[in-house]
């Protein structure tokens, strides 16, 4: 079965340190994993690197199958978390498409579950 990386990025809220921002990427890592495997970047250190621990802290790597439910079952883990964590969005990205999710409607949903399903088709 063909398999694309999905990049799945946890916005920081203005309130989040490197603690809090690592337990949310944790939480959503937690969800995604009940579709396969995902994987975290290696976080830069150094003089240069200053900001870049805090996105790299909210970013993972989701390896999707190219099922046509898996589009559904992403978005809607997605879902559950963000209905979890008020506030907060998810950006992804896969192949040349980016979305952020945050709190949208039941026609942005579906909307989403295409842009996704459709990204992941044009990307293996």
């Amino acid at each position: 079965m063909s398999e694309v990386v999905v990049e799945v990025t946890l916005t920081a809220l203005p309130e989040d340190d490197d603690f809090s921002l690592e337990v949310a990427t944790d939480e959503l890592s937690a969800d995604l994993s009940d579709l396969g495997e995902v994987l975290r970047p290696e976080v830069a250190t150094g003089p240069d690197s200053k900001g870049v621990g805090e996105v790299a802290l909210g970013t993972l790597a989701v390896v999707a199958s190219i099922d046509p439910g898996y589009a559904q079952a992403l978005v809607d883990l997605i879902l559950g978390f963000l209905g979890r964590n008020r506030g907060r969005k998810i950006h992804l990205k896969v192949g040349d498409i980016e979305l952020t999710v945050d709190q949208p409607t039941k026609a942005q949903t579906s909307e989403m579950i295409d842009i996704v399903r459709n990204a992941i088709e044009r990307s293996r």
